[in-house]
């Protein structure tokens, strides 16, 4: 059937992540015919999935239905992969549906895939860690190992910031009850923080089994083996991959991107060479290259948004402004760092700010009712209390740990 000019304009968005859900609430269904695609039914909050390996978080808490959050802001919701997108019929393709869909403005926020950095037996060996899925099977795994009579041998590969939060994971459970091994191909771990937060982990990690490899790339993975490039072997029992993001192929295939790159935009957010296109969070490359951090992805998707209603009412566009938030990274119960440029704050008692921020981010992009809001809210509440808040005070050494806040510098 023809679309008449008085139909009201369809705005299609792929990726239910931070951008996208951000995105799809800041459009408003009595204006635009919004749509939403996404081949898993639940946004995630990635940044807290690290929690999932000590049962300081469960699934549930970590995750939002997508059909009720959208459904209440007034969208439709397709579960289903995308399998191409057609600028020039400025139609989507899915494996499910026969017929393509149609769009005038599309937002693009699909999250990377993972990065296997040519390693061999990374696929078949080793567990990733980008979803709530599978740190739910790695702290699965973990409590596997941690009833052995016998330390269990892991191996996390990358010092950045999800391999350094999963050793605080694992300390705070497991310590004493694993010999953790963290491997690094660069010459120490969190290489965007300041250099002091490297030695100050070190320090943490010195009454505890943990041995640092670093400037050590890996060459093989195998069941029981992590092995570097320069030959020699780790035993593993379990080995956690946090090797980072990759672009996903699709951007490349469909032409918004080069091969194995992410997609260039301007910074209104636009495509290059496809004004009808907006690409937010992971899958974009801004003219300056931006930290690939939640924060921002809710950002840009929020921008995205109002440049696609500016653009369909045939508006200016506006620039994407980076914010410049503090990045928050916790390690476990030991302590949390907080990173303002090239300085940071370490503490255990900064766990509760990443803790607020959590809920008060969960709760903003929350939009049911409040008589069904409040129940999650306070389920969030009981988990973090019982097992955050009870653990810091539940002896005097505990007690004087909180108080414990140090600023950490670089020479």
């Amino acid at each position: 059937m023809a679309r008449r000019s008085t139909d009201p304009k369809r705005v299609l968005i792929l990726g239910g992540g931070f951008a996208g859900l951000a995105a799809a609430l800041e459009l408003k269904g009595s204006r635009h015919q919004v749509t939403l695609i996404d081949q898993n039914r639940w946004f995630e909050f990635l940044p807290n999935i690290h929690e999932l390996l000590s049962g300081v978080k469960t699934p549930d808490l970590l995750r939002l239905p997508l059909d009720d959050s959208l459904r209440q802001a007034g969208h439709k919701f397709i579960r289903d992969s995308v399998t191409s997108i057609d600028t020039a019929s400025r139609t989507v393709s899915t494996q499910r549906r026969k017929r393509p869909i149609g769009y005038d403005v599309l937002i693009v926020t699909f999250g990377g895939a993972d990065a296997t950095r040519g390693v061999d037996g990374v696929v078949e060996n080793a567990l990733p860690f980008k979803s709530v899925a599978q740190c739910k099977r790695i702290g699965q795994r973990l409590s596997q190992l941690a009833r052995r009579r016998k330390p269990a041998n892991v191996v996390v590969v990358g010092g950045g910031l999800e391999g350094v939060e999963a050793l605080g994971e694992i300390l705070r459970r497991y310590r004493g009850r694993m010999d953790v091994a963290l491997v690094e191909a660069r010459e120490r771990m969190l290489p965007e923080a300041p250099k002091a937060l490297d030695t100050h982990l070190r320090e943490l990690c010195s009454p505890y089994e943990v041995r640092f490899e670093m400037e050590a790339p890996v060459a093989k993975i195998e069941a029981k083996t992590v092995t570097l490039r320069d030959g020699r072997s780790l035993p593993s029992d379990l080995t956690i991959w946090t090797g980072g993001p990759a672009p996903p192929a699709l951007l490349a295939e469909n032409g918004l991107a080069p091969p194995g790159a992410w997609a260039p935009v301007d910074m209104t957010l636009q495509s290059k060479g496809h004004p009808e296109v907006f690409i937010a969070g992971d899958a974009a490359e801004l003219p300056t290259p931006l930290a690939k951090q939640a924060y921002h992805a809710m950002d840009m998707g929020v921008c995205a948004a109002r440049n696609a209603d500016r653009l369909l009412a045939g508006r200016s566009l506006s620039a994407f402004r980076p914010s410049g938030k503090p990045t928050l990274i916790s390690f476990g119960d030991l302590t949390c760092f907080l990173v303002v440029g090239d300085r940071a704050l370490a503490g255990p008692s900064l766990g509760a700010a990443k803790e607020a921020v959590f809920e008060l981010v969960m709760t903003q992009l929350e939009t049911r009712a409040c008589s069904s809001l409040l129940p999650r809210v306070v389920r969030r509440a009981d988990q973090a209390a019982r097992e955050l808040l009870w653990p810091t005070v539940s002896s005097l050494e505990a007690l004087r740990r909180q108080g414990r806040v140090s600023l950490l510098s670089s020479p």
